[in-house]
């Protein structure tokens, strides 16, 4: 899956490197801090212009992740006036505790993030802040206790699918041929999330380049831009933008739509039966997420409207499509590029299910060292690179450092997971063993957090674990497979991470030697 780009010109990216210095500097003050230490300053060749165009050239040559991985060489916690305002970066574990869970309601997702998100996303989970998002998580989190989904049928339609496609590029291609399984577990994912959320999915593995999903990638790549740019997202050219928010629009509208006349159907039915042993709406069971939602009311007491559950169909569909796909990509990539590991794997699942019986949810808790693997693939490829906080009121974090209000405050598990200073000289080597029972101890608190933490920690990360276990067991139970000869990963983020030319992987059937 390569995501369709959507990059300003070398024009736009002069003036607006200049437009970040300036206009953050007239906004970012200079004073001593009234308490604690000032942050220290990013360091530059050019002070003028030199922290915006190196970091849009690199957001725009796909080397975004590595160059902010370069900043943390400077110091733990930095600052600069860019975006026309403060901006930090703070990537000590303790700073990320404090942001996240300690000072949580210092630090929401603030007006810029929601500016910057609401034509895609509106006022849903993802991109809202206080009681709205108090309100929707409470809704949402029974539906993903893991009784919701432990025997995984929502996937299994699908899973069949993607071997019918598995199969017929071995069978064509002669066990040479690769697939790229980016794109493949991206409709496979938003099969299985669209089943789990609205109870029907739009069968994406069905139409490979379908404009639901063409519009999702785009949409998100432009959102991606315009996060990076804030206050002058003015300069970013997405003529398209609106026109692919319609796409998507056309068809979720239609499912909230047929969700409300359903419910009207059955509250119907429900006064006919009230007073019957068994009837009413007491004894309803939610048939899926939407179902629920609809059910239920906002933070004001009043029933979702349309608009309000197309907003909460799109939060949960982002999220449970690309944290899955992120993590089963980068899966078949680790494992394909070392066999080892997989045979690993391998044995442990023949010796926990068999080469052919289906996984069930005590099964997957017996699979220790899958979940080692999971782990340490988070750890490398966390689904969420970056996550912006704004900072509300003057603030000390742990290292002493002063938050001015108002300051936008960037931590990453792209970078935390991968600091030598937290894990050691092999930080950037993939090593499962890590997470094994004699060196996890090592790993302390906030040195991992590829799912977020605190109140707003992913309500869907046993989901994804469950979603991820059952498929890969599937796929190993019936393929071998390997990175494509001369195929290196080239990873980029726009809201969440992916790989910007693909995976390609090529697989064969597993006969046991």
């Amino acid at each position: 899956m390569k995501r369709s780009r959507a990059n300003p010109g070398m024009a736009m990216l002069a003036l607006t490197a200049i437009l970040y210095f300036w206009l953050g500097r007239l906004r970012a003050g200079r004073k001593p801090p009234p308490r604690g230490v000032a942050v220290p300053r990013l360091r530059t060749r050019f002070s003028m212009v030199d922290v915006a165009y190196q970091y849009i050239k690199a957001r725009i040559e796909g080397n975004e992740l590595q160059w902010v991985q370069g900043l943390s060489k400077q110091g733990l916690t930095l600052t600069t006036e860019a975006i026309g305002h403060c901006l930090i970066v703070a990537f000590e574990p303790s700073s990320v505790q404090h942001m996240l869970v300690k000072n949580f309601e210092n630090y929401p997702k603030g007006p810029t993030f929601h500016k910057t998100l609401f034509p895609f996303l509106g006022t849903g989970i993802f991109n809202s802040d206080g009681a709205a998002w108090k309100n929707q998580r409470a809704l949402a989190r029974p539906h993903f206790q893991v009784t919701e989904y432990k025997g995984a049928v929502h996937i299994e339609a699908q899973i069949n699918k993607v071997f019918g496609i598995i199969d017929e590029v071995i069978a064509t291609g002669g066990g040479k041929e690769a697939i790229d399984v980016q794109d493949l577990w991206s409709r496979y994912t938003m099969d299985t999330s669209t089943g789990f959320l609205f109870g029907s999915c739009i069968n994406a593995l069905d139409v490979p380049q379908s404009r639901f999903m063409n519009a999702f990638n785009y949409t998100q790549r432009v959102c991606g831009w315009r996060m990076r740019l804030c206050d002058y997202q003015m300069f970013l050219p997405a003529p398209q933008f609106k026109q692919k928010i319609r796409e998507m629009d056309e068809v979720l509208m239609p499912i909230v739509d047929a969700a409300i006349a359903k419910e009207m159907a059955r509250h119907a039915n429900d006064k006919d039966s009230e007073g019957e042993e068994g009837g009413g709406k007491k004894n309803r069971q939610h048939d899926n997420l939407l179902m629920h939602f609809l059910c239920s009311a906002d933070e004001n007491g009043r029933p979702f409207d349309r608009v309000y559950l197309r907003d909460m169909l799109m939060n949960f569909l982002l999220a449970g499509r690309d944290t899955s796909t992120n993590l089963l990509t980068f899966m078949c990539y680790n494992l394909g590029k070392h066999p080892d590991v997989m045979e690993r794997v391998r044995q442990e699942i023949f010796e926990v299910i068999g080469r052919e019986r289906k996984p069930d949810h005590e099964d997957i808790k017996k699979l220790k060292y899958l979940k080692q693997v999971i782990n340490e693939t988070l750890r490398l490829f966390p689904p969420v690179p970056f996550n912006i906080k704004t900072c509300l009121e003057d603030d000390v974090l742990p290292n002493g450092h002063f938050i001015p209000g108002g300051s936008l405050v960037v931590h990453s598990a792209y970078v935390t997971h991968r600091m030598k200073e937290y894990w050691g000289e092999d930080a950037e080597v993939f090593d499962p063993d890590r997470w094994g029972p004699e060196r996890v101890k090592d790993i302390r608190p906030f040195m991992y957090f590829p799912f977020h933490a605190g109140p707003r920690i992913c309500l869907g990360q046993n989901f994804a674990y469950n979603q991820t276990m059952n498929t890969i067991i599937r796929l190993i139970q019936r393929y071998t497979w390997k990175v494509a000869n001369g195929f290196e990963t080239k990873i980029d983020s726009d809201i969440t991470m992916y790989s910007r030319n693909g995976m390609q992987i090529v697989f064969e059937e597993y006969r046991e030697q």
